[in-house]
């Protein structure tokens, strides 16, 4: 009897110590993805500083004056490149249906 109990005694504190280790895993996890998302938005944050600290440096006139100084043919980018083609004809958000087909029901009950 002795034996048994040390065992079930052992066992439970193997299951306890395998319990322990898992969720000590699943907070390990949960933390290395909250610095992921840390790194990610600080990395965010840079780019805007970066962005805004070139607008400030950028003067168009100054870009105008560059361009101007290259003695080069530039063509300005377009504003969208994907813009969708204008529609040669008016499209209709729903068909007409014929009259028959109007007064007839669509769902059929019985045998």
């Amino acid at each position: 009897m002795f034996g048994k109990s040390i065992a079930i005694v052992f066992a439970l504190g193997l299951m306890a110590t395998a319990l322990l280790a898992l969720r000590h895993q699943r907070f390990e996890q949960v933390a290395e993805i909250s610095r992921g998302h840390w790194r990610l938005q600080e990395q965010e944050r840079d780019i805007g500083r970066r962005r805004a600290a070139v607008a400030t440096a950028v003067k168009p006139d100054a870009v105008r004056k560059a361009i101007a100084a290259l003695k080069l043919d530039w063509q300005p980018i377009p504003y969208r490149m994907d813009a969708p083609n204008k529609p040669t004809q008016p499209r209709l958000a729903t068909r007409q249906e014929p009259d028959e087909e109007r007064d007839r029901p669509t769902v059929e009950f019985g045998g």
